[in-house]
């Protein structure tokens, strides 16, 4: 730890922070949070470690003491504490974890913070911290492993149990190969290899899409919106299909022009014909596309509304500028497949642009009085 930062601090009250951002300690310990006070920390460390002993998090809890300890023998107004997160990580135990954080800024009146932390998830804790008190030094914990071959494979245990008992990996590392395998054995059996070969690679695909885009952790949220929440979700299905549609609308305008047909013939007459399609397609499209825009910005809108949320009105301007638009790239689209007017184009954007000069200012204006109200409070 930097000596020279907490030096500089000596008359400010001081937070000994050790942050269990996956909440082993409530799950394996059963200990709620925040915890407060060193015994209490001490004695939280310990059941933890009881608990699981090969837990990294004890180790940083003790630290945490250890390093409360340190600094009360060289005379700081200190105090230690330990915070937890969810066991699912995430936004939901980072907003748990700023919830704590502020509770105890507020009560301990502290002015900066000792982060005592694994290393693991430091990027995703700091501007939490930050956002409410300095974060004025770190202590990593880093555990010692022997680097014989015996501890070598206790090590490789511990991780492959992990990834057999751990409900957050074992479905991925145990339950798509398992789906895999059966697949393969039943459709092998009825000689369908080529069948079991796509069908394996779509298993891997859609996993791979799953776990890339957390849709699991989406799913398992649906469960606790919100009535905003579910105004949200449903404006932005909407949207989503009602934009698909107005493609396909477009589209569907396109393939039966004549130009579609030479296109589709040779491929190099593209360059030729390709911005008349372009123009088609966007008129065909742009009606059934600006509509579903606007859907998920009224969802956006109605959800903040519901939260008494000021981004309602950066919702409204994004509603407005999308009208404001509308002209324009219908004229635009007018253009490409040669019906359009230049002049009558660059009139509809002076006076869109115009009416966005307007419109930013008094955006911005009360958008500034509105967080200096929040401020005040």
């Amino acid at each position: 730890m930097s000596s020279r930062a907490v030096a500089s601090s000596r008359a400010k009250k001081l937070l000994i922070l050790a942050v269990d951002r996956d909440d082993d300690i409530g799950v394996k310990a059963g200990i709620p949070t925040p915890v407060v006070g060193r015994e209490n920390c001490a004695r939280a460390a310990a059941k933890l470690a009881i608990a699981d002993p090969e837990e990294a998090d004890s180790n940083t809890i003790f630290a945490a003491v250890q390093q409360y300890d340190e600094l009360k023998k060289k005379s700081y107004d200190c105090e230690v504490s330990v915070v937890s997160g969810l066991d699912e990580e995430g936004i939901e135990a980072d907003q748990k974890l700023g919830g704590q954080f502020r509770k105890l800024s507020s009560t301990l009146d502290i002015d900066g913070v000792v982060l005592v932390t694994d290393g693991i998830n430091d990027r995703e804790i700091l501007p939490i911290l930050q956002s409410e008190v300095p974060v004025i030094s770190i202590k990593r914990i880093v555990v010692k492993h022997s680097r014989s071959v015996e501890e070598s494979y206790a090590v490789l245990g511990r991780y492959l149990r992990m990834l057999m008992y751990d409900k957050r990996y074992s479905k991925y590392a145990l339950g798509v190969p398992g789906l895999l395998l059966l697949t393969l054995g039943f459709l092998t059996y009825f000689h369908l290899e080529r069948e079991a070969f796509l069908i394996s690679i779509g298993i891997v695909g859609l996993a791979a899409i799953v776990r890339g885009f957390e849709l699991d952790h989406f799913a398992s949220s649906l469960t606790r919106l919100t009535p905003g929440g579910y105004v949200r979700l449903f404006s932005s299905l909407a949207s989503v299909l009602t934009i698909l549609v107005g493609l396909l609308q477009g589209y569907s305008v396109v393939s039966i022009t004549s130009e579609y047909s030479l296109v589709a013939g040779d491929p190099n007459l593209f360059f030729t014909y390709g911005s008349f399609l372009l123009g088609i397609l966007l008129e065909g499209a742009i009606n059934l596309v600006w509509v579903g825009i606007a859907i998920n910005l009224v969802g956006i809108m109605l959800h903040h509304r519901l939260r008494h949320g000021t981004a309602m009105v950066r919702s409204t301007a994004g509603l407005t500028t999308l009208l404001l638009l509308y002209i324009p790239i219908r004229e635009f689209s007018l253009i490409l497949s040669g019906r359009g007017n230049a002049i009558t184009l660059v009139s509809y954007l002076l006076l869109g642009l115009t009416a966005t000069f307007v419109l930013v200012p008094i955006i911005y204006q009360y958008l500034r009085g509105k967080k200096k109200e929040s401020e005040g409070l």
